[in-house]
């Protein structure tokens, strides 16, 4: 995909709203840089029934060491979950019922690595790191790209509505509308042609800024904006795109999202390495012993990668009760939580809150006033789900 010179003005990260069909761009996939050498993802984690369909055609089980390169697919189950981890350490983790496609993962000779994901629906949770100022990480859907540098954010699209929404956890996102038919066209081409250029400044004026915390939504116009720039009417695309307003709010992210961006799996080249060999091995070997001993081995790093995950989700547990968000009423500890209790105590007296943990016969509950911790034997009774029962 041919990058508007604009771009350049959005060192940080850029996120550009897109009105087109979310496929892999076109001069990805085939027809690139042939500069460019192939990259590839690396699966760390897969719980749950989840398979990768490759660009030859052949399907896998998403499984730990199963690779994906440009041009293959990602396909989650009902309750699959994969993680996926990139040359340069960025990771992303694909919720369940989720098709990612890869448009692009490749390292240029300078060494720039620009990965591309096509979020066809579902939710994807990431984690970029900050690398090379030329790298590139974008998700795309069928209204939005998230081009990314050093941040974490939440991206998910709903097929059935075609409306995309962007999270911003940490970092920044210049967002912009984003013409389809413009994609194609190099910078030359759109100087020279007066339309062109009333379409892509337009675009650029249509720009806002979304900092850490902070979201955004729109949703496809697919009836109005082609993506051949012959049958785009340009006037009724550029009266679009000036009316186009793109609300900023504060994004609402739940404790269970920030702890599934707390928990993506991680690990180190030599143990990506091994991964990928024990899984190569083990689909080429024939021997029934020597399946069974990579089985064993593969299964001991699994275990281990659990084992980390699940002391990762302890300390973000601990951080809740610790560090706690200031959560001001009963309807945002809801909005949070995604639910509230109701601790009916000994005295007769109540309190309202989410329980966070339960030990040391204490139990700790996040309240309008705070954090408070309850003794187990002054509880008479818990009512569960408690904003079912009741407005607030």
């Amino acid at each position: 995909m041919k990058q508007f010179s604009w771009k350049v003005l959005f060192p940080i990260l850029i996120l550009s709203l897109a009105f087109g069909l979310c496929k892999k761009p076109d001069s990805e996939l085939g027809s690139g840089d042939k500069k460019d050498s192939s990259l590839s993802a690396v699966v760390v984690f897969s719980v749950g029934e989840s398979k990768i369909s490759h660009f030859d055609g052949t399907e896998e089980k998403a499984q730990l060491g199963s690779t994906v390169k440009t041009g293959d697919t990602i396909n989650t189950g009902d309750k699959g979950k994969v993680d996926l981890q990139f040359t340069n350490g960025s990771s992303i983790r694909v919720s369940p019922s989720t098709i990612l496609d890869f448009a692009k993962l490749a390292m240029n000779t300078d060494g720039a690595v620009d990965t591309q994901v096509s979020l066809v629906s579902g939710k994807v949770f990431a984690n970029v790191n900050k690398a090379k100022k030329e790298d590139n990480f974008s998700v795309i859907t069928p209204t939005a790209i998230a081009g990314v540098r050093g941040t974490s954010f939440i991206v998910e699209n709903d097929a059935k509505t075609n409306k995309a929404k962007v999270r911003v956890v940490e970092g920044a996102v210049a967002m912009a509308p984003r013409i389809p038919a413009l994609d194609n066209l190099s910078d030359k081409e759109i100087a020279e042609n007066a339309e062109f250029q009333k379409l892509r400044n337009s675009v650029i004026a249509a720009e806002v800024v979304l900092e850490k915390g902070q979201e955004t939504s729109i949703t496809s116009r697919n009836d109005k904006l082609e993506s051949s720039i012959e049958t785009l009417d340009l006037k009724k695309a550029t009266q679009s795109v000036e009316s186009e307003k793109l609300v900023v709010k504060t994004a609402k992210v739940t404790k269970s999202e920030e702890q599934e961006l707390s928990t993506i799996v991680k690990v180190d080249e030599k143990t990506a390495a091994e991964l990928v060999e024990l899984n190569q091995s083990g689909s080429k070997e024939d021997n029934a012993a020597k399946v069974a001993e990579i089985e064993k081995k593969r299964k001991a790093i699994e275990e281990e990668l659990a084992s980390k995950q699940e002391a990762q989700k302890k300390k973000f547990e601990s951080s809740l009760a610790e560090k706690p968000k200031e959560l001001n009423n009963k309807k945002d500890i809801v909005s949070y939580y995604e639910r509230i209790e109701k601790i009916v105590l000994t005295s007769g007296k109540y309190e309202i809150g989410a329980i966070i943990n339960q030990e040391n016969n204490m139990m700790i509950v996040h309240t309008e006033q705070g954090i408070k911790k309850i003794n187990l034997d002054d509880v008479e009774e818990v009512v569960y789900d408690y904003q079912t029962k009741v407005k607030f």
